[in-house]
C-alpha cells in the first residue's frame, strides 16, 4: 500500500476493545513516545484534516489584510459606494470600531469555546466557525451593494456581519489548532501546526492582494470581504470528509469512534498500536485517582469529581505558559499593525501594494519557521522572533517620528496595549513571578520537539511537582 493512500474507516476487533473493559489498569508509567514515521500514517489523509483548520486560519487572516484596503475604501467618497462613506472618514471612533469588530466578536467565541468547547468536539467548532464565517462575510458584501441605505442602517449591518464573522474566527482559531494537535502524528504535529499558522498569513496576503484589485473599483471594499464565502463553503464541505479528534472521542469514553478516526489517519495495524498506547496513558493518567476503583471508567468519574479545571495546580504550568505567550505576542504590536498597514504604507509615502509585499515576506518567514521547527526547537524560534519584531517597531517608530499623525497612532497604541496589559497583569500576579514575558517563556515554556501530547502534559506535571517541591524545601527550617 503506497503512502498517498487513505485507509477506510473500518469498525474496530471486538477483542481489541474489550480487553479495556472492567479490567484494572496496568501500574503508572510515562507512556512512551509515538514515533509515527511516514510510513505509518497516510498522507492524503493528514492533508485532508489538515485542509479544514488552514482554510479557517486562512479566512482569520483574510480579514486583517481586506480590512485594511476596505476601511481606507470606506473613507473615499467616490470608491465607497455607500451614502456614509463621511461618517467612517470623519470618525476615528468608528474606524477603530470597524476594525475592531472582528477581535471583539472572536473574543465572544473563544468565551462561548470556555464554556463549551468539551462538549461539541473540535471537527463541530471548525464547521461552525465556517458557517459563521460565510454569513458575516454575506452581510458585509450586502453592505456595500446597498447604496441607498442610510448611514445608521448601513453601519448595523456591517457591524453585525463584522460581529458575526469575529465569532466565527474565535471559534474556529480555537478549534483549528487544537484539532491539528490531537490528530496529528506525533513526529509532524508541530510542522502542522506551523503550517496552519502559515495558512493565516497566507490568508492576510490574499486580503491585501484582493483589496488591492478591487481598490479602484466602486464599493470594492463589498466584494472583498464577500469573497470570504467561497472558502468558508469550502470548509463545510470538507468537515464532512474528516473525522472528529481521536483523542477527544477517547476522553469521550468512544473508543470504537476513535479507533475508526486513527485508522483514517494510521496504516493497518499501526491504528491499533496507537490506541494502545493512548489508552494506556489515559489508564495511567487515571490511575491514581483512587487506589479503591477496579475499573478504568470509575476512575475517570473520581478524576472528574476531584477536576478543578483550569484553576487545578497541576494545570498552572501550561496555563502561564499559553496566556503568557498570547500576551507576548499582542503586546509586540504587529496584529495591529498587519490591520492598518495600508493607511500606515500610504501616510510613509509609500505605495499601496507594499503591504502585498510585507505580507509575501512574512509568509516566506513562516514557511521557513514551519519547517525549521522540529530541526531548532520552539523556544529557539521563540526568541529569534521576539528579537526581530522588536527591531523592526523601532525602526517603524522612527519612521514616523517626524509625522503629527504618528502621536495620534501611539495614542491609539498606548490605550490598545493598556486594555492588553491590565488584563493580563492578574494572570501573571497568579504565578507568584516577576519575571518579564522573555523569561516568563524561558521558565515555564518546556521544549515540546517530537513529544507526543501526552509526553508534554507529563512534562508539564513533572514541572509542577518540582516547583512544589522546591517550595517545600524553602519553607523547612535551616535548623
Amino acid at each position: 500500500m503506497s503512502d498517498s493512500e487513505s485507509v477506510p474507516l473500518q469498525p474496530p476487533p471486538r477483542d481489541l476493545l474489550s480487553s479495556y473493559q472492567g479490567t484494572t489498569p496496568p501500574s503508572p508509567q510515562v507512556p512512551p513516545s509515538i514515533p509515527s514515521s511516514i510510513s505509518e500514517y497516510s498522507l492524503s489523509s493528514v492533508a485532508l484534516l489538515f485542509s479544514v483548520p488552514a482554510l479557517g486560519g486562512a479566512l482569520f487572516g483574510y480579514d486583517i489584510g481586506a480590512t485594511s484596503f476596505s476601511i481606507t475604501q470606506m473613507q473615499n467618497e467616490v470608491y465607497s459606494g455607500v451614502l456614509w462613506w463621511h461618517t467612517v472618514q470623519s470618525s476615528p471612533v468608528w474606524t477603530g470600531t470597524i476594525v475592531s469588530a472582528v477581535s471583539a466578536g472572536a473574543l465572544l467565541g473563544s468565551f462561548l469555546m470556555f464554556l463549551f468547547a468539551d462538549a461539541i468536539g473540535r471537527r463541530t467548532e471548525l464547521r461552525l466557525g465556517a458557517v459563521l464565517y460565510l454569513v458575516g462575510a454575506a452581510l458585509e458584501g450586502w453592505t456595500a451593494r446597498s447604496e441607498d441605505w442610510s448611514g445608521g442602517l448601513g453601519l448595523m449591518v456591517l457591524m453585525s456581519g463584522r460581529l458575526i464573522y469575529g465569532v466565527g474566527v474565535g471559534i474556529t482559531m480555537h478549534g483549528a489548532p487544537t484539532y491539528l494537535s490531537e490528530q496529528s502524528p506525533a513526529n509532524i504535529r508541530g510542522l502542522l501546526v506551523s503550517a496552519k499558522e502559515a495558512s493565516v498569513v497566507f490568508g492576510i496576503a490574499m486580503g491585501y492582494y484582493f483589496g488591492f484589485i478591487f481598490s479602484n473599483t466602486v464599493g470594492g471594499w463589498g466584494i472583498t470581504y464577500g469573497m470570504a464565502i467561497i472558502p468558508a463553503g469550502l470548509i463545510i464541505a470538507l468537515s464532512f470528509a474528516i473525522p472528529e479528534s481521536f483523542r477527544w472521542l477517547l476522553l469521550r469514553g468512544r473508543d470504537q469512534e476513535a479507533l475508526e478516526s486513527l485508522s483514517f489517519v494510521f496504516l493497518g495495524d499501526h491504528a491499533e498500536r496507537e490506541f494502545e498506547l493512548l489508552k494506556n496513558s489515559q489508564e495511567d493518567a487515571g490511575a491514581g485517582a483512587d487506589a479503591g476503583h477496579t475499573s478504568f471508567e470509575e476512575e475517570g468519574e473520581a478524576e472528574i469529581e476531584n477536576n478543578r479545571g483550569i484553576w487545578d495546580p497541576l494545570r498552572r504550568a501550561p496555563l502561564v505558559a499559553g496566556v503568557g505567550l498570547v500576551i507576548l505576542q499582542q503586546i509586540t504590536g504587529q496584529p495591529s499593525v498587519l490591520s492598518y498597514a495600508n493607511q500606515i504604507f500610504h501616510d510613509a509615502g509609500l505605495s499601496d501594494y507594499s503591504s502585498i509585499w510585507v505580507a509575501a515576506f512574512k509568509l516566506l518567514i513562516t514557511l521557513l519557521a514551519a519547517v525549521t521547527v522540529e530541526k531548532f526547537g520552539r523556544k529557539k524560534l521563540l526568541y529569534t522572533g521576539c528579537s526581530l519584531m522588536l527591531v523592526a517597531l523601532i525602526v517603524l517608530s522612527l519612521s514616523f517620528a517626524i509625522r503629527g499623525q504618528a502621536v495620534a497612532l501611539s495614542v491609539q497604541m498606548n490605550f490598545l496595549f493598556n486594555a492588553i496589559v491590565q488584563f493580563g497583569v492578574p494572570c501573571l500576579q497568579r504565578t507568584g513571578k516577576k519575571e518579564d514575558c522573555l523569561k516568563n517563556a524561558q521558565a515555564n515554556v518546556p521544549e515540546t520537539k517530537g513529544l507526543a501530547l501526552e509526553e508534554i502534559e507529563q512534562k508539564f506535571t513533572d514541572m509542577h511537582r518540582q516547583n512544589t517541591s522546591d517550595a517545600s524545601t524553602l519553607d523547612q527550617p535551616l535548623l
